[in-house]
């Protein structure tokens, strides 16, 4: 082999492991879901919604992956695993009608990754179906209140978070709120006013773990 094929080889090897390195470091910090930057939350969700509703498929991915990674505190390469599940399930109850129960397995891989990163104790298909049941929630007539929503989604909370109820009700019920307020104005929402109340949920969510609940 000549020197310039060797000097080649040597570049690949050396980018191959830069990657390798960038897909699996992870932010400063033990892994949990407890330490987390809130406005931070906040901001990356109502990027994503604004991106959703845009159908800015490719931007919401990579908002998704990097809210992942920064709150659970993954590896790039788990955070996207995770995504992908989230991602498809979303986009599979996007476009369900009945028959909701098609997302589980999705579901249930995305927070069956949760589990085994952050060693926690919960049962990810309990998480999983607690999920799905607020966005049933959301979508039907008369059970789609942000309170019922939000109470709903506190369910999902409890379990994930493995946290008290009353505890995380609030944070989901603001939640809630802020969706509402984004389908109320569909044609022009009032993002400022939805991102306020995301933040007013992160917050509160992050007090709420920070103060009771075993990680």
């Amino acid at each position: 082999m000549t020197r310039v094929r060797w000097i080649a080889v040597g570049v690949v090897l050396v980018l191959a492991a830069t990657l390798t390195y960038w897909l699996a470091a992870t932010p400063p910090g033990p892994p949990t879901l407890r330490q987390f930057e809130p406005d931070r939350m906040a901001d990356l969700e109502l990027r994503m919604w604004q991106a959703y509703y845009s159908k800015e498929n490719v931007r919401l991915f990579g908002l998704l992956v990097t809210m992942l990674r920064e709150q659970y505190h993954y590896s790039w390469l788990t955070a996207a695993t995770e995504g992908y599940h989230l991602a498809r399930a979303a986009a599979t109850f996007g476009n369900a009608r009945a028959n909701y129960e098609v997302v589980l397995p999705d579901l249930e891989a995305a927070y069956g990754t949760a589990k085994n990163w952050l060693q926690a104790g919960f049962d990810p298909g309990a998480v999983a179906r607690a999920e799905l049941a607020w966005w049933v929630a959301r979508r039907t007539p008369g059970e789609n209140s942000p309170e019922h929503v939000g109470s709903v989604m506190a369910d999902a909370y409890a379990l994930l978070y493995e946290a008290p109820r009353t505890q995380v009700t609030r944070a989901a019920i603001l939640r809630a709120q802020a969706g509402a307020l984004r389908d109320a104005e569909a044609e022009r929402p009032d993002w400022e006013a939805v991102g306020q109340l995301l933040r007013e949920s992160y917050r509160d969510l992050r007090i709420a773990l920070a103060n009771g609940g075993t990680d």
